[in-house]
């Protein structure tokens, strides 16, 4: 039986063939730069401007740990390191492969179950350090890294205490900063990016109320008239799903201010020590 497809691993393919855009990471939205759909590649350039600004001068191995589409990978690679790959997803795998060429070398497998007898100086993690416990991805992380190694976390965390949202995702911060304040690595660089990235919710929100929902809506118009019996049977089983998915997708929730409140994006870099 083949392997089933999470509703994150969905969420990254469509967000990457509905936008057009070979990063699945977030944009950074300098002063300046207006928030709209045409100016998405831009902002997605600043992101990976920045990322790369932060590795360090002298590494040269760097494992790019949940690589998506493979984009970032190609363009260090372009800048001659030596690049090696995680990717759990077998169809951004498959997208990866085709970019990076058959002696790109992906691992198909989660960073917790990945195994190497290799050392990096560099372990990165793009937006994917959300989707692993922490308790695992340092201590391997340390694991994996030369003496004097880093790790480069460029990803958003979950405040407590400001209520319920929409906005699913990313480790309880306060919980993070705890456990990393006990783990053998040398905090280099903490910042703060939230502000910058945040309006990219602003672009989804918009995305959604005027293609998805409308999708939506219609779909259901024509159950209702064409099936109406079949329709009235799925929406008593399935009401809490679509209630969530309503409040969830078409709610305006995915705004730029309820990301700022309950969510805080941030660069982090850690040197082994």
């Amino acid at each position: 039986m083949s392997e089933k497809v999470s509703t994150r691993e969905l969420g990254l393919i469509l967000g990457a063939r509905l936008l057009k855009t070979e990063d699945l990471h977030y944009g950074l939205w300098r002063e300046g730069l207006e928030v709209k759909l045409a100016n998405l590649p831009q902002a997605q350039q600043n992101y990976t401007d920045f990322l790369f600004s932060h590795i360090p001068a002298d590494a040269k191995r760097i494992l790019d740990v949940g690589c998506g589409t493979g984009h970032l990978s190609s363009l260090l690679r372009e800048k001659g390191y030596t690049v090696q790959a995680i990717s759990p997803s077998p169809e951004l795998t498959r997208l990866a492969r085709e970019r990076l060429g058959p002696d790109f070398l992906i691992h198909p497998t989660t960073f917790e179950a990945f195994q190497t007898g290799e050392t990096f100086d560099l372990v990165m993690f793009s937006e994917s350090f959300q989707y692993i416990p922490y308790t695992e991805s340092l201590p391997k992380a340390h694991a994996l890294l030369n003496p004097g190694g880093r790790v480069l976390i460029c990803d958003f965390f979950r405040l407590a205490g400001t209520g319920s949202s929409a906005l699913k995702g990313g480790h309880d911060l306060a919980r993070f900063d705890a456990y990393l304040a006990e783990q053998p690595f040398k905090v280099l660089n903490d910042e703060d990016i939230t502000a910058q990235t945040a309006p990219n919710l602003q672009l989804m929100d918009e995305l959604l109320s005027d293609y998805a929902k409308p999708i939506w809506e219609t779909v259901g118009y024509w159950m209702r008239r064409n099936h109406p019996w079949v329709a009235g049977i799925l929406g008593r089983i399935f009401r809490k799903k679509i209630d969530k998915l309503n409040f969830k997708y078409f709610s305006h929730q995915r705004s730029t201010a309820n990301f700022a409140k309950h969510k805080k994006y941030r660069c982090l870099v850690l040197e082994k020590a």
